[in-house]
Order: structure tokens, then sequence, then C-alpha cells
């Protein structure tokens, strides 16, 4: 089984070495906002996390995988996280401080993708990475709580079953 790639590689426009894409219901940031019924990474990301948490390395093919990698490692946070509460509205509420939490970017001491993404050359470009990481982790914690509980609000166990799983031996913190 082949590790599954994004098909948004082809977008030219970058910052530390990730592809700036369309992203819908993120908030404001430097990434556009992607139409309504268009599949965006978060989607992506989502959808390809449970067969690509599997793997244990992952070529890379461009800067949309750079954010998928990102995402992928920012969602299995997510579901540890979730996998500690009891019901919705807890687990929805722990992955909203999660998502504003302070996080570590390209060229922080603790950034575990060190040496996939360039550490940013100026402030004003560490502070557009922080926006765009925050933009993807925003949309990321809106869409994900869809797929963690079920209708009646409890711990959907084929989603939470990977709260332990590790992409690629890695975990941001």
């Amino acid at each position: 089984m082949p590790v599954y790639h994004s098909s948004f590689n082809d977008v030219e426009s970058s910052l530390c070495n990730c592809s700036v894409l369309p992203v819908r219901g993120g908030g404001r940031g430097p990434a556009a906002a992607a139409a309504a019924g268009d599949t965006d990474i978060v989607d992506e990301a989502i959808d390809y996390f449970r067969a690509n948490v599997l793997f244990r390395s992952f070529e890379i093919k461009g800067g949309a995988d750079r954010v998928l990698v990102y995402l992928t490692l920012f969602i299995q946070q997510c579901i540890a996280t979730a996998a500690e509460s009891k019901n919705m509205d807890d687990g929805v509420s722990k992955l909203d401080a999660l998502a504003t939490s302070p996080f570590s970017l390209p060229g922080d001491a603790g950034f575990v993708l060190g040496s996939m993404l360039s550490t940013p050359d100026t402030s004003a470009e560490r502070d557009q990475i922080r926006l765009y990481f925050k933009q993807l982790r925003t949309a990321v914690v809106k869409r994900l709580p869809a797929y963690l509980y079920t209708e009646a609000g409890q711990p959907n166990k084929w989603w939470m079953a990977f709260a332990k799983r590790k992409f690629m031996n890695k975990e941001l913190k």
C-alpha cells in the first residue's frame, strides 16, 4: 500500500518550503479562502490520516506534502487530546484550546520537522508561517470533531484507536 501524497504539490507559493494553499474556514491568515465545495489540504489530511499514519517514512514530493505531514502530526496530537475526554463537548473545548495554544515553528529548538522545513529568513516570514500554521490548525479543529465523535456525542472508536499511534515516530509538542 503506497503512502498518499497531496494533489496540491504543483502550487508555487511557499513559506519555509511549505506550499501556501487555500483553506476553507481557517480564519484569517496568509492562505486564501477555498471555495465552499472544493477539497482543500485540510480535507486531504483528514481523509489520508488513517492510511498515512501507518507509515514510518514519507517521501516528500513537494511543498504541499510538507503541509500534509505537519497536519498529519497535528491531527495525531488532536486525537490524543480528544481521547482523554469522555464526551464531545469536553473534547471540542480541549481541541479549541490546543489549536490556540503556543506551538513550535521552523527554526525553534523543539520543532520536530526541522529537517523538512527551512528556517524563516526574516521576522515577517516567521510571523507569516505562524499565522499560516494557526490558520491550518483552526481549520482542522473545526472539522475534526465530526470524525472523532458519533452523532450521539460519544468517541468514535475507529478514530480513537489512533490516539497512541505516531506518524514517522514523531509527535508535535
